[in-house]
C-alpha cells in the first residue's frame, strides 16, 4: 500500500535517513530507484518529488549523512575530558559507522556517483582536518601529546592513513576488519605523538576500555 508525502523539512529528513539506511544494508548499486520507492513504501512519483534522479538522491543522502555525522561528532567532543578520549571517541564512531556500511558503497560511489564522492573527500580533507589539527593543539597544551611535531604533516599523514584503511584493496582482505584496523591506526597515531604523560593515560584508557 502506497502513501503519499507532502514535501516539508522534517519529512524531507526522514526520507533521505531512510534512503541512507537502505544504501549502507544493500549498496548503492543494486538499489534501483524503483527499488528504493517500494522499500519506502511509497510511489515513484512521490520520490521524485524529493530528487530529480538516481545522481541527485545519492548527493542528497550524502550531504545528510555528513551533516548528522559533523553534529554527532561535534556533540560527542563535549562529553570528552581530553585530547585522547576526542581521538577515541572519533574512532569508534567511524568504526560504528563502516561496520553498518555495506563494502560497495564507496566503490560505487567512486565509479558511479563522483559529486557524491566528492562531498565524502570535502569532509575528509575539511572537517576532519580541523578535528585534527584542533586535537593536536588541545593535546599539546593538555601535556597528552608531545610538542616536538608538524602539526600539519602530522594531520596529513592521519588522513592519509584513513584513506588507506577505507579502500577496497585491505578491507578485500579477510583477515582483516575495518574496525581492528582503524583501532590499531588510531593507537599507531596517538603513540607516536604521545608524550609520557600521555602514553600513561593511554595505557588506562585501553585497559578499562578493553580495546
Amino acid at each position: 500500500m502506497f502513501f503519499t508525502f507532502a514535501p516539508s523539512i522534517m519529512e524531507e529528513k526522514e526520507l533521505f535517513e531512510k534512503v541512507t539506511h537502505l544504501f549502507m544494508q544493500y549498496g548503492i548499486k543494486s538499489m534501483t530507484m524503483d527499488e528504493v520507492a517500494r522499500q519506502l513504501g511509497i510511489s515513484k512519483k512521490t520520490l521524485y518529488q524529493f530528487v530529480d534522479n538516481k545522481k541527485d538522491l545519492v548527493k542528497r543522502m550524502m550531504e545528510l549523512h555528513i551533516e548528522c555525522e559533523q553534529c554527532s561528532m561535534k556533540a560527542n567532543f563535549e562529553d570528552c575530558n581530553n585530547a585522547i578520549d576526542e581521538m577515541m571517541m572519533m574512532s569508534k564512531q567511524v568504526s560504528s559507522q563502516m561496520k553498518e556500511m555495506h563494502p560497495s558503497i564507496l566503490f560505487d560511489m567512486k565509479k558511479y556517483h563522483p559529486e557524491a564522492f566528492q562531498i565524502l573527500l570535502n569532509h575528509k580533507d575539511k572537517f576532519i582536518r580541523q578535528c585534527i589539527q584542533k586535537n593536536l593543539e588541545n593535546g599539546t597544551n593538555e601535556g597528552l601529546y608531545r610538542s616536538n611535531f608538524n602539526p600539519e604533516i602530522i594531520t596529513s599523514f592521519y588522513l592519509f592513513l584513513v584513506g588507506s584503511i577505507m579502500s577496497s584493496d585491505l578491507n578485500s582482505k579477510q583477515e582483516f576488519n575495518f574496525y581492528e584496523t582503524h583501532t590499531e591506526m588510531m593507537r599507531y597515531h596517538i603513540r607516536g605523538i604521545a608524550s609520557p604523560k600521555g602514553r600513561e593515560y593511554l595505557k588506562q584508557k585501553f585497559n578499562q576500555d578493553n580495546v
